[in-house]
């Protein structure tokens, strides 16, 4: 009953809040022209808005990958995915502290660009540490999420390469298969 009850609440945020509320801060905006930064400082429910989302991403990434660390058998192990968990979440929540404005505040409009381009590659670099890591027990099982991994890895590029930019698009396609991704490493390691 209590498996049932925690994979109830994984899939509720993996597969429905996360990718509901991720689109609908998208919203019908052109998404090759526009990314949740812009969006996000075009007035201050757009802001309330992409606050909320990093909270539950966030949120949700940061418990995930907490999990995660502890089904890796090494402690050296645990503790760098602790801290490449904790390093994913500080440099999201940064970012969205810092509102990208480049005409007004040029630096500070690089520097939230470098953190949330840091949170992304520094969760991508988590997740695939921890494929890694239980991939060399079990590869046969660990196989397919490992190529939905490099999925994930391509898709974006394709998505960055279609306008040149970051867009909403890839941001979108990141965060709801990037949950998904977090969802199944979850469900294969503590799988018995």
């Amino acid at each position: 009953m209590f498996k049932k009850s925690r994979h109830f609440w994984l899939d509720f945020f993996a597969c429905f809040l996360i990718p509901a509320y991720t689109l609908l801060f998208a919203g019908s905006m052109q998404w090759f022209g526009t990314n949740f930064s812009v969006i996000a400082v075009t007035g201050p429910d757009h802001y309330r808005g992409f606050i909320y989302w990093g909270i539950l991403a966030g949120g949700y990434f940061f418990v995930m990958l907490s999990k995660l660390a502890f089904t890796l058998p090494l402690r050296w192990e645990r503790t760098l995915a602790r801290l490449l968990a904790a390093l994913a979440v500080l440099s999201l929540a940064y970012a969205l502290a810092i509102p990208y404005l480049p005409v007004f505040f040029p630096k500070y409009a690089a520097l939230h660009v470098l953190l949330a381009a840091g949170a992304c590659v520094l969760l991508m670099v988590n997740l695939q540490f921890i494929i890694l890591v239980h991939r060399r027990r079990d590869p046969a099982r660990w196989a397919g999420v490992m190529r939905f991994c490099w999925f994930i890895v391509g898709g974006c590029a394709v998505l960055f390469l279609i306008p040149e930019m970051v867009s909403t698009a890839l941001e979108v396609f990141f965060t709801i298969s990037a949950a998904l991704l977090a969802r199944k490493n979850w469900l294969l390691a503590t799988e018995f």
